[in-house]
């Protein structure tokens, strides 16, 4: 490839173009044949959207067979914790939601009238931070039910961290901020530019376990019958045994009505008789969830229990609000008032038929985890793994804010939205309720009472310890020739390794090219990984949705048009590893035209799906 190509598809592949073309060595990539000889398109490669797949929201996923049940909801639109919509899915992971993919050269036209005038750069958003891993769990159930064959996991890998930045934490720091450009030096003429801003917590523990109130809200409707019942109860006696002996504990089941069956208070010696009492647990009637949350948040409130105490409810069921209050926004309502009392709320959705929007909603106003459990056997890790959550937080009330110059153009903030002022509303208050309980728990000072307007800004209630996070910004520069600053980062948030309150910021600046040949030079391969993953995800996830609706065909387009994308930036930025990627889609591609095996559509759906969330992650 000479030079001129070589320019030409670095800024295709970081401007974002779909239909991809490589100048001088007249080689284009497109659904009908990867290989086949063309021209590159009249049109700026370095204004074409990414991967056409995060102008819009994905519609949600047909109502197909039962194994995709994950696929569905993962599709539906569900709030994240800052309110906005997003994609829910096991282990409580939270990922940018692709849209429906356009057709080749569809893409470009139609981003390119929101682009010209650009977003509102100010106001809050809805961040896609979700604590933790999780995204396998479905996956690896359905292989253990022979739902999947084991080979597919192959090609579902965790390859997540292969585009993502390695950030190293300083001593003495929750948190590390990394910001890179997808170049070092922009064109002259300036144009569209994407910045990756990175998070990365420290792998160290705050000094002392705090002390837990745990509250376990339990389904026992009549579709819990038999192995479902059985588990849960399993897995309320493992919960009680990870439990210390000064630790409290309460149990509420809910049927038709509500129940408290375990007063609050330490476990010490009630533990036998606390797993007595869950032995004796029967199931039967309809579904009142908001009886048994209103029960479980006074057992919470009830006097006696320490200052400073972690206070979790934990909300188990298998299917929808049919009892009592069944209004969405007044059960989420719930979970905000209470975590602005001090509890937080993580749910557990167990099976095909419960509502995952309503606990997606209720996890994210009372800032806990939300998890999809597809079988029995998943509750006892599950719950043991959000009990571990709420203890390692090593930073809460976490504010990201982007500030950008007035003549730098916001043009996408991938996976995430502006929020509306009632769903900013319920972000501040969740922010002025962690600052207060950080206070009380932490002995840390507030610092949250004034809502400091202007920038952009994504708020994370706690981020957890060992864990990482990065959001992609795409901006629009003008042309320049000095270097100079673009944005303002501002990071806040509560150090509960520390115990202090920490602000750290970061100027972000731009060098000019004296060419686009000298800009194509400077692309950081880092951030290129970072685009082409998020781009392959959301293929992957729109794939999947195709499958479901019963369109191979298109899926198999889908797939082919990224994985030439992904041999041309492989050659063209000198990484192999997206060689291995490209054959992944490619043995994807292949049983998209299968009958059988893991060609079934709803083995094939979940593959995709899994494969998609890999990436995002």
């Amino acid at each position: 490839m000479n030079e001129l190509g070589i320019v030409w598809v670095k800024r295709a592949l970081l401007g974002g173009a779909l239909v991809l073309g490589l100048s001088g060595a007249g080689i284009a990539c497109n659904a009908q044949k990867a290989s086949e000889a063309s021209a590159p398109p009249e049109a700026s490669p370095a204004s074409m959207p990414l991967g056409n797949a995060a102008e819009a929201k994905r519609e949600t996923l047909a109502e197909a067979a039962e194994p995709l049940k994950a696929a569905r909801e993962l599709a539906a639109p569900t709030r994240d914790m800052a309110g906005g919509k997003g994609r829910a899915g096991a282990g409580g992971l939270l990922a940018p939601a692709p849209a429906a993919t356009a057709a080749p050269g569809e893409g470009a036209a139609r981003a390119a009238a929101p682009e010209a005038a650009g977003l509102d750069p100010n106001g809050r958003f809805a961040t896609t931070y979700r604590p933790g891993g999780g995204h396998l769990a479905a996956f690896e159930s359905a292989v253990a039910r022979g739902i999947v064959p084991p080979d597919g996991r192959e090609l579902v890998s965790d390859v997540g961290a292969r585009y993502a930045p390695s950030i190293d934490v300083p001593k003495g720091s929750a948190l590390a901020l990394r910001t890179d450009l997808e170049r070092t030096r922009v064109p002259p003429g300036g144009g569209p530019v994407h910045v990756r801003v990175a998070l990365r917590s420290t792998a160290q523990a705050p000094a002392a376990r705090p002390h837990l109130s745990v509250h376990l809200v339990l389904d026992v409707s009549g579709s819990m019958q038999g192995e479902p019942m059985a588990r849960a109860r399993d897995a309320a006696r493992a919960l009680v045994d990870r439990l210390d002996a000064n630790d409290d504990f309460s149990l509420v089941t809910f049927s038709s009505g509500a129940d408290v069956r375990i007063d609050d208070g330490p476990v010490g010696p009630r533990r036998a008789a606390i797993k007595a009492t869950i032995d004796g647990i029967r199931e039967g009637g309809g579904t009142n969830i908001g009886q048994g949350l209103a029960l479980g948040y006074a057992q919470a409130a009830r006097p006696g229990i320490p200052e400073g105490a972690v206070k979790v409810v934990l909300l188990l069921s298998d299917g929808r609000a049919n009892a009592g209050i069944t209004s969405s926004e007044r059960l989420s309502r719930l979970a905000l008032d209470a975590f602005q009392g001090g509890v937080q709320t993580s749910t557990f959705g167990l099976g095909a038929d419960y509502d995952g929007a309503l606990m997606s909603a209720i996890a994210s106003d009372g800032a806990g985890g939300y998890y999809y459990l597809r079988d029995p056997d998943q509750i006892a890790p599950a719950l043991a793994t959000e009990l571990d959550r709420r203890l390692d937080p090593v930073a809460t009330a976490v504010e990201l804010r982007v500030r950008l110059k007035p003549d730098v153009k916001l043009l996408q903030v991938y996976g995430s939205r502006r929020l509306n002022d009632v769903e900013a509303a319920r972000v501040r208050t969740i922010e002025v309720a962690a600052d207060a309980q950080s206070a009380k728990r932490d002995g840390i000072e507030r610092d949250r009472q004034d809502d400091a307007e202007g920038g952009m800004r994504f708020f994370i209630p706690a981020f957890s310890r060992d864990d990482s996070h990065a959001m992609l910004f795409k901006l629009g520069l003008p042309a320049g020739a000095d270097a100079r600053a673009i944005a303002a980062i501002e990071l806040k948030y509560k150090d509960r390794v520390a115990k202090k309150n920490v602000v750290d910021e970061a100027p972000l600046r731009v060098a000019y090219a004296t060419g686009d040949a000298d800009s194509a030079a400077s692309v950081d391969p880092s951030v290129a990984r970072t685009i082409q993953g998020f781009a392959a995800g959301e293929t992957l996830a729109e794939a999947a949705r195709q499958i479901a609706l019963g369109d191979r065909a298109r899926a198999a387009a889908l797939l082919s048009e990224r994985e030439g994308i992904l041999h041309a930036a492989a050659e063209a930025l000198g990484e192999p590893l997206f060689l291995k990627d490209a054959a992944r889609l490619a043995r994807l591609r292949g049983h998209a035209g299968a009958a059988g095996g893991l060609g079934d559509p709803l083995v094939l759906a979940m593959l995709l799906e899994t494969a998609s969330r890999t990436h995002l992650h």
